[in-house]
């Protein structure tokens, strides 16, 4: 394997040796249920102190051929190449407290050698907590409290309130990678997994950042602002509500699936409270229908015209 140390570059400016945190946050990914990671990262850059402390080097592990980065035409001309990055901000709470973002899109390739080089950042800065933030489309509605699951870098490390109660089979992600390899390298990593509606999933759902940045807040004591967040949920919640309004269809699915949610959270509850942990037949059984659509990103989100679809992607 090539070395992990020198596909990441520092600015000429960053003195590592004044740069200290505890948490490193990972926002990457292209395929972005929600545009959850996108808002969280915009939004934290734009709300709280920051500067970029470097980058990897694109150009190794970005297939550009498949992001198809943003370009301009200007008449007989080309113009404003937008270079996709995946950079490392050193970024301040609201309490002055420091923690590192990794932010941009999902690395087509040198897997391995990208997870050498997180694994040498957080040695380099004291990291002693990965916490990747990421959502899902998931058969939830938008009626009922989005859910959060959560993962982390080895077995029985996650409270079973918190965890998905079945085991399957999904496609590799990096985070899924990272996840499992900073485990086996005996770091901490958490995931944090926003069950973003499948219906929503092709646009802006603000709600599904909300719900990780107050479950980060929880777990890390970070101080994280909200800022307009909660405005730009209650308006997309509106929205959807009057177009489901207008459709017996889009009502009888919601109803659908606030059926299914209200007995996933209750058999849930029970499972929680219940002197003997029931089989995994039966727990899969109870929550089949709720996960359905984990691992298939590209599925019904927004294929038949999902409500509340926004056109505003990258």
């Amino acid at each position: 394997m090539l070395d992990p140390v020198s596909l990441f570059e520092f600015d000429p400016h960053v003195d590592r040796r004044t740069v200290r945190a505890r948490t490193l946050l990972v926002t990457l990914g292209s395929r972005d249920p929600g545009h959850t990671q996108r808002t969280i990262t915009q939004h934290l850059l734009n709300t709280l102190p920051n500067h970029r402390l470097g980058g990897v080097d694109s150009d190794q592990v970005l297939d550009y051929g498949a992001l198809r980065p943003g370009i301009g035409f200007e008449r007989d001309h080309f113009t404003g190449y937008r270079t996709p990055t995946i950079d490392l901000h050193h970024v301040s709470d609201a309490q002055g407290k420091s923690f590192l973002l990794l932010a941009g899109p999902e690395p087509s390739l040198q897997w391995e050698r990208l997870v050498g080089t997180v694994d040498y950042l957080i040695d380099q800065f004291d990291i002693t907590e990965t916490v990747i933030l990421q959502g899902v489309p998931a058969p939830a509605p938008h009626t009922r409290p989005l859910h959060v699951s959560r993962f982390a870098g080895g077995p029985d490390l996650v409270p079973v309130e918190d965890s998905v109660p079945m085991a399957f089979e999904m496609g590799a992600t990096f985070t899924s990678l990272l996840s499992l390899r900073l485990g086996e390298r005996g770091r901490t990593v958490t995931g944090l997994v926003a069950h973003v509606p499948h219906y929503l999933a092709q646009g802006d759902v603000p709600e599904a950042a909300i719900a990780l940045l107050d479950r980060l807040s929880g777990r890390t004591r970070l101080e994280l602002p909200l800022g307009g967040l909660p405005a730009a949920a209650q308006i997309l919640r509106e929205r959807v509500d009057a177009e489901v309004t207008e459709s017996e269809e889009a009502q009888q699915m919601v109803a659908q699936l606030e059926e299914q949610f209200d007995h996933f959270m209750t058999q849930r509850s029970l499972t929680q409270g219940a002197a003997a942990v029931p089989s995994a037949d039966e727990i899969g059984a109870q929550v089949e229908d709720f996960l359905r659509g984990l691992d298939d990103e590209d599925g019904s989100a927004g294929d038949d015209g999902a409500v509340g679809d926004s056109d505003d992607t990258e």
